[in-house]
């Protein structure tokens, strides 16, 4: 067995406060991606599409329909472009679209 390391134990209150600065400049990231997706968007297609996460570059949409999922497909070249001329420090370099509900 390996030796027991040593930590001094700490309140989780006086960690958070780190923790929650250093998610904010992820969170702006994401804000400005979502508000420049709303705007970009087609009126038809935003009530039935959905942001579903944005990892690594990657912005993953969630359609509800094959039909608006296929719609999606076709605009994706578009979109992207737009929301790295918009977004640029939010590095997005691919959008995946997937059905859900």
């Amino acid at each position: 067995m390996g030796a027991a390391k040593n930590r001094d134990a700490c309140r989780l209150g006086d960690l958070l406060p780190g923790f929650v600065h250093a998610l904010g400049p992820v969170q702006g990231r994401f804000d400005s991606v979502a508000e420049a997706w709303e705007d970009l968007l087609p009126g038809n297609l935003r009530s039935h599409c959905r942001l579903g996460s944005f990892s690594d570059g990657c912005l993953r949409i969630i359609a509800d329909g094959s039909c608006y999922l296929y719609e999606l497909q076709l605009c994706r070249p578009v979109l992207l472009r737009e929301l790295q001329r918009l977004c640029p420090g939010a590095r997005v370099r691919r959008i995946d679209v997937a059905m859900g509900r």
